[in-house]
């Protein structure tokens, strides 16, 4: 049987249409569920192997981009989350669900000890919301990023700059848990310059892990630049493709996490048979 993905949604998340897509476009069957929904209900989790928390401004941003959400959360699921995490599943937090994850503390979960809240995703350092596309260069173990180097997809964020403390970081490095880091166009690094790196992100962390690699937090949208007619660029490769006689491929950059979230399940059942 195909992994299941559940999506959340509620209270200002709006981008788990586009998330569930992703999921099914790539052959996993899934659901959106309400947050109050899965609360009624957390034993929904165990019928699952991947949760996704999209993006979107829940509660507004009032209390801290992700905090109120993230409260919710750990006040009502947290068991059920530290199971679930506990099995071999795979989670992702895009945008408002990368703060919502590192307001839990499911990242970075340094021992796979989850609840230590030893990272910010805070204001970004123009004080102003900013949309626009960026380039990633991609160094990851994670099963979502298998076989991903680099990446150009979008960011929508007002609150998006990853803060830390010096033994934070340096063990995050130690432990390859930072996933993603904003590059210029050509692959160097943006030196926190705006606007390669859109928010003055500390070593211009863009995604990083729990030490397993099975839990994303992603502040750019992968879910927004997964087909090729999404792109920025799209009209000059589209005309350089037609003078060369070529065919643009459907799917960019953002599809591969996807992907691999449904290989991944698949080498696993291969493995268990």
């Amino acid at each position: 049987m195909s992994a299941k993905v559940l999506v959340l949604s509620g209270y200002g998340l709006n981008c788990e249409e586009e998330t569930l897509h992703a999921f099914e476009y790539n052959g996993l069957g899934g659901n959106i569920r309400h947050i109050n929904d899965l609360i009624e209900n957390p034993a929904e989790l165990k019928d699952v192997q991947v949760l996704a928390i999209p993006g979107g401004f829940s509660y507004g941003d009032d209390t801290g981009s992700g905090n109120g959400f993230a409260q919710k959360m750990k006040l009502a699921l947290w068991d059920a989350l530290q199971e679930f995490a506990a099995r071999d599943t795979l989670t992702i937090g895009i945008c408002n669900g990368c703060q919502i994850l590192a307001n839990l503390g499911m990242v970075p979960g340094f021992n796979n000890q989850y609840g230590d809240r030893s990272v910010a995703v805070t204001y970004n350092k123009t004080a102003r919301y900013q949309c626009r596309w960026i380039d990633l260069k991609v160094e990851s173990n994670s099963p979502w990023l298998n076989g991903v180097s680099s990446m150009h997809v979008p960011v929508a964020h007002g609150e998006g700059r990853f803060m830390m403390s010096d033994d934070t970081l340096n063990a995050l490095k130690a432990n390859g848990q930072i996933a993603a880091n904003y590059v210029k166009p050509d692959g160097s690094p943006a030196n926190e310059e705006f606007p390669f790196n859109p928010n003055g992100s500390l070593s211009d962390i863009a995604a990083i892990t729990d030490q397993s690699g099975k839990v994303l937090a992603v502040m750019p949208h992968p879910e927004r630049g997964m087909f090729t007619w999404q792109r920025d660029d799209y009209d000059y490769l589209k005309d350089a493709a037609q003078r060369e006689g070529k065919t643009l491929p459907e799917t960019t950059d953002g599809m591969p996490l996807f992907a691999n979230a449904a290989k991944y399940f698949e080498v696993a059942k291969k493995d268990v048979a």
